[in-house]
């Protein structure tokens, strides 16, 4: 078997639907988010697509040694499709926050609940990467005190402020798969809710923040510009809550007719090799308003075991590229891993699955759910 064969793709969805079975029948892990159930289990498919993706995209690197996609339009697409539903689903939840506010927003309020939601996961994902250069480094400090403290204030903001490689080692992105680039898109959503707020409620909520959320923005933008295909997959998740909101006939959209068009939209962007084409983008948009709008696809969406790898989702997204570096670099070493037969390679990963599942329940139930759990009690004494 190939990294690239489909059936690669297909089993190690089996093992990681089959490991969190095990683990959600013994250690249910409760979702809160009933509502969208449909997203939910949207989010657990996306995770391991993109664990699958950086899976093919390391057999390509320990080849050639050059990190770059694999020539195979649906391991692509598991990975950049995957990333776009991801931008969707953060905006379809808190637009439809916006759209659906009674009240004046509490963006303190906000603020503290995402920095709890997203900083302590990353930090530990982050530690681990700096303990992991280090150790190559031989424990040594190979550039100055100050320089250092600079590359540790870049990858401990998400990379807003630019990323640089942690004690000058070139290795520092690979040891993630360089997944960390998303999240700092994720805030420069975050920081334009305020400003989306004015246009949507038709009031100004806090003046600090809208213009906390420009000088945000303007910094976003000197430093790492605006791919405008990232922010149309945004723009594709802000569409739903209206839908949703002016759905007066209240349409069925959970029909097999419309779960075989998903099927449809699905086909055609394998003819892609990139998301950045606006025909694939608007493919993407289709299918994921109509899961956003209740469609189950054939009731799959509705899986609790897919919801349960939607709730460790953070964490296999943050991890699944540390524990495939931790294998082939200290295990393996490169050069002997260069050696694996593409069958050996799919093995290995086959065996990594049920171990990342496992580790990101743990993180997540011991690191993730503990400060959600905490963000809520601080605003609810507010």
């Amino acid at each position: 078997m190939h990294p690239f064969n489909p059936f690669f793709a297909f089993i190690v969805y089996a093992i990681a639907f089959a490991t969190a079975y095990l683990i959600n029948s013994k250690h249910r892990v409760l979702n809160v988010n009933e509502r969208f159930e449909t997203i939910d289990g949207l989010r657990g498919f996306l995770a391991i697509g993109v664990f699958i993706h950086h899976a093919s995209v390391w057999f390509n690197y320990i080849k050639i040694e050059s990190w770059e996609p694999p020539k195979s339009n649906l391991y692509i697409q598991l990975g950049k499709t995957s990333v776009s539903f991801f931008f969707m689903i953060t905006a379809f939840l808190f637009i439809t926050k916006l759209v659906n506010a009674d009240k004046k927003i509490n963006w303190n309020s906000f603020f503290i609940s995402r920095f709890y939601r997203l900083m302590p996961m990353y930090l530990v994902s982050i530690i681990s990467i700096v303990v992991i250069v280090f150790i190559i480094s031989n424990w040594k400090l190979n550039v100055t005190l100050f320089s250092f403290s600079k590359e540790l204030l870049s990858i401990g903001t998400f990379n807003i402020l630019s990323g640089s490689n942690i004690n000058g080692s070139p290795l520092t992105y690979l040891i993630n798969a360089y997944v960390t680039w998303s999240l700092s898109y994720e805030w420069f959503f975050y920081f334009s809710l305020p400003i989306f707020a004015i246009l949507i409620t038709k009031k100004i909520n806090s003046i600090i923040y809208v213009i906390i959320g420009l000088i945000f923005g303007l910094i976003f933008y000197k430093i790492h510009g605006f791919n405008y295909h990232h922010l149309l997959s945004f723009l594709g998740g802000a569409i739903t809550p209206f839908l949703i909101k002016f759905n007066s006939k209240n349409f069925n959209f959970n029909s097999n007719l419309l779960s075989f068009l998903i099927c449809l939209c699905l086909s055609l962007i394998l003819c892609f090799n990139t998301t950045d084409n606006v025909i694939c983008k608007i493919l993407i948009i289709i299918i994921f308003n109509l899961v956003a709008l209740g469609n189950t696809f054939f009731g799959f969406l509705r899986s609790s075991t897919l919801k349960f790898l939607g709730e460790i989702s953070y964490s296999t997204y943050l991890i699944h590229g540390i524990i495939i570096f931790i294998v082939m670099y200290f295990y393996f070493t490169f050069d002997e891993a260069k050696k694996l037969s593409p069958s050996n390679f799919c093995i290995i990963i086959f065996i990594l699955t049920p171990i990342l599942v496992l580790i990101s329940y743990i993180t997540y139930n011991y690191i993730e759910k503990p400060f959600i759990n905490y963000s809520k009690r601080i605003n609810f004494k507010k």
